[in-house]
């Protein structure tokens, strides 16, 4: 009997050492996917705006730090149901600027949308499309410039969008943005280094957000964009000039 409980006693210790090891190993393998998981795992880095109006489509980018999708959802509703794929730019800095092309849209219509890059969603937003020139429409639009940051007041682009833009035109109008606004203009200066691409991200980018991602934004180089390849490949802008250093647009009946 005591032989037979020893026996049982090293059974059971041996058992339970196993059983430990495993565990240690299962901790160990799941540690090491999450780590590899994380390295793997891409950020939206810049917000999905917009760009180029018409009648019947709308440009959606955006920026993430990794990933090869470019992929909009879209739809009459939140619950999208349309797909659109775009093409990238990729930054010697490893960073992917996605751009997607909705087309066949229908003038005035208001649609829904969200970016996908391997996984990983935006929130849902939305648009409303230009109506026809033949239609005449009255819109309205915003002009703002030199909105590069001043140390002084770092604040002052973001108070500008949110208790300014935003605030005025949904409270003034009594409207949501999107109906409300149909197009930002930027002639300049968006930066105060365009070689400087964290005040693109940082500087720029993420104040306008709010804005951006309903209201289609149509920017011009100013003398502190530097010509930087930043600025062409953040924007993608009406094809009728001289390689976006130039070109017009044409919103009801009025260029």
């Amino acid at each position: 009997d005591d032989t037979a409980s020893r026996t049982q006693h090293v059974v059971r210790s041996h058992r339970s050492h196993r059983e430990e090891a495993m565990h240690l190993l299962s901790v160990v393998v799941t540690s090491a996917s999450l780590l590899i998981s994380g390295a793997n795992a891409q950020e939206i880095t810049v917000s999905p705006y917009l760009q180029w109006g018409t009648p019947q489509s709308m440009w959606v980018l955006w920026e993430t730090t990794s990933g090869d999708e470019s992929v909009v959802e879209w739809g009459l509703s939140e619950a999208l149901g349309e797909t659109a794929v775009g093409t990238i730019t990729a930054d010697a800095e490893s960073s992917k600027i996605h751009s997607v092309k909705l087309d066949n849209l229908s003038p005035g219509q208001r649609y829904y949308y969200r970016t996908v890059t391997d996984g990983t969603l935006s929130t849902i937003y939305d648009f409303i499309t230009p109506k026809t020139p033949e239609s005449e429409q009255s819109f309205t639009l915003v002009a703002m410039s030199d909105m590069q940051r001043d140390s002084s007041n770092p604040l002052l682009y973001e108070d500008l969008i949110t208790d300014g833009v935003i605030d005025y035109m949904t409270t003034e109008y009594n409207g949501d943005l999107a109906d409300v606004l149909n197009l930002v203009m930027v002639p300049g200066d968006l930066v105060d280094n365009g070689w400087n691409r964290n005040e693109w991200i940082t500087d720029f980018f993420a104040p306008s957000a709010p804005l951006m991602s309903h209201v289609p934004l149509y920017p011009v180089l100013g003398n502190h964009e530097s010509n930087s390849r930043y600025f062409f490949d953040y924007f993608h802008l009406p094809d009728n000039g001289n390689n976006e250093h130039s070109w017009y647009l044409d919103y009801s009946n009025t260029r």
